[in-house]
């Protein structure tokens, strides 16, 4: 589903980025399969279009690491200073093209390196892609960027493939059943939070300030196959916890980390 209500500004930022963006000059459905899976290629084979976007094979790509040891990587649109100084030490090989855009990455784990089976986790945007270079400080949280839209607007020749299609079922961390968030779920996730004007529904507590925000999750009330506007709930991750199927949230770093700045005070009664 297509928004463009809600990315008002991309086309303007695009035009003053550089050069018209141009589709795909030549078919080639096993590439593109790839490039949807995730393709490792060598640091030079990927170019940096003169408005900063990032190409493989004249395909618009994100890069990001999926090989990890640690915490979860973030993903790239842009030439950023990350990615500079990553070619710059000579560990700019460690990435991944891709084309997917539904927010789900393949990973692997320094414990389970089993190449053929990696799992899928959603990532964030980087934030000096986003802050530094788009210059959406104040529109877009790294967690709520409208990938599919991004490449709409920057790639006239991308088409959203089939999900299934591609990647079969699809697990999540947070779920470790098949996947049913739409590909736009970032912006309704949002837009939930925004409803709720950053403050838990159950509890009431107010995250707002945006380093708590990453607290505060929307909540499908009667399961993932369900994102309208009236099937999501603002929860904090701690109330988020307690909902039936969630125990495994209290895990999360973000879970320990917000009860110990918050588990004093008496929002649960």
């Amino acid at each position: 589903m297509k928004l463009p209500t809600e990315f008002p500004n991309l086309d303007d930022l695009l035009r003053q980025m550089g050069v018209p963006f141009r589709p795909f000059a030549v078919s080639d459905p096993k590439l593109d399969r790839d490039l949807e899976k995730g393709k490792i290629v060598g640091g030079d084979e990927v170019e940096v279009a003169s408005n900063g976007t990032l190409e493989y094979k004249g395909r618009k790509v994100v890069l990001y690491i999926r090989d990890m040891k640690g915490g979860l990587p973030k993903y790239h649109v842009v030439d950023c200073r990350t990615l500079k100084m990553m070619r710059s030490a000579g560990r700019y090989k460690r990435y991944v093209v891709t084309r997917r855009t539904d927010g789900e990455f393949l990973l692997n784990f320094s414990d389970n390196l089993q190449r053929a089976e990696p799992k899928t986790h959603r990532l964030h945007i980087c934030k000096n892609c986003l802050w530094l270079e788009l210059n959406m400080k104040y529109r877009y949280t790294v967690d709520a960027f409208p990938l599919v839209d991004w490449f709409n607007a920057i790639d006239p020749g991308y088409e959203p493939p089939p999900i299934d299609g591609l990647y079969g079922p699809i697990t999540t961390p947070i779920t470790g059943s098949p996947s049913n968030y739409p590909p736009d779920w970032h912006l309704r996730s949002l837009q939930c939070r925004e409803r709720a004007n950053w403050q838990c529904e159950k509890c009431r507590i107010d995250l707002r300030l945006r380093p708590q925000r990453r607290f505060l999750h929307a909540h499908h009330i009667r399961g993932t196959g369900y994102n309208n506007p009236e099937d999501l709930i603002a929860l904090c991750i701690r109330c988020h916890a307690e909902q039936p199927g969630h125990s495994h949230m209290r895990n999360l770093r973000d879970y320990q980390e917000f009860t110990e700045k918050y588990g004093h005070l008496n929002y649960w009664g």
